[in-house]
Order: structure tokens, then sequence, then C-alpha cells
């Protein structure tokens, strides 16, 4: 009965603590990478969220701004705006969700880039027509689209720039849905 026991739980052979304490790093760095790039697309969305969210307190404070001046000038408020205002009104407002959607639903490169460049696009023709607006209607407005569509906007390309340069991705993250 003398000799080396031998014991029925790997773990205690010879070698087999690095092997495993190896994976479980390579797993725990995984996770981590994940979680982390996980967390960048949520950033990144939550900012052009943000930035939307800012083009429609712009877009609101100019359609004020436009009815107190008709009211100014003609003594009463318009009935109401036309089918196209309204439309544009819509479209322009909606179509923000579409930068903060891209970087959660695929964690692609394209994608991520198309919502840095449709970001980029709607911010700075919101910001240019909140300046024009503004020379015509009022400083305020200028303001409004520079504080709350270009301050956010700023920092969500920003994000969405250092998403995209992110080289190392984690196997799982390509398994998601893509797009």
């Amino acid at each position: 009965m003398g000799g080396a026991v031998m014991s029925a739980d790997p773990l205690h052979e010879p070698g087999m603590q690095i092997k495993m304490s190896t994976s479980r790093i390579t797993a725990m760095t995984d996770l981590t990478n994940e979680l982390a790039a996980r967390f960048a697309r949520q950033k990144v969305a939550l900012l052009w969220s943000v930035c939307g969210l800012g083009n429609t307190i712009y877009a609101v404070i100019q359609i004020l701004t436009w009815v107190d001046h008709q009211i100014d000038s003609s003594g009463t408020a318009p009935t109401a705006f036309d089918a196209t205002a309204l439309w544009y009104f819509g479209v322009a407002c909606s179509i923000w969700i579409i930068p903060a959607l891209l970087p959660l639903v695929t964690a692609r490169r394209a994608a991520i880039l198309g919502s840095l460049l449709l970001g980029s696009f709607l911010m700075v023709a919101s910001v240019a027509g909140g300046v024009f607006d503004g020379m015509r209607d009022g400083l305020h407005i200028a303001a409004t689209a520079i504080i709350a569509v270009a301050l956010p906007g700023v920092y969500a390309a920003h994000a969405s720039w250092r998403l995209l340069r992110v080289t190392e991705v984690p196997a799982t993250l390509a398994k998601e849905s893509d797009i």
C-alpha cells in the first residue's frame, strides 16, 4: 500500500493546474474584453441618443420661436402646420435613432462606421441649420443647436471613432446577430 496515491481528481495531476489556470485566465480575458466592447457600444448608443434628444429640443424651440414670430406679426397663431412640415419634423427627429441603434444590434465595423458617418452628417446638418436659423430668428436658436446638438455630437463621434478603432474583438462577439 505504499507508493503514490492516485487521485480521481484531474487537478492534482502534475502540470494540470498550470493548464487549468491558463485556460481560466484566457476565459476571463475574453469575458473582460467582451464586457468592455459591449459597454463601449452602449456608451456610443447613449451618446447618439442624447444627441438626437438635443436635436428634438432644438427643433421644438425653433418651432415655438416661429409660432411666436407668427403671432407677433399677424396677431393670431397659424391654424396648423402643413403636411410637409409635419412629415419633415417627424422624419428629422426619428432618423436620429439609426446612429444609436447600429452599434447595439451588431458588432460589425461597417455598422459602426455607418453610425459614425450618419450621426456626424446629422449633427453637422442640424448645427448648420441651427446657426443659419439663429442668424435669422435669434441667437438663442443657434446657441441651442450648438449646446444641445453639437456638444453631445462631438462626444458621440469621438466615442464612435474609438469603438471603430478597437482591433481586438473577442470571438464571442463575432457570434452575435449580424445585420
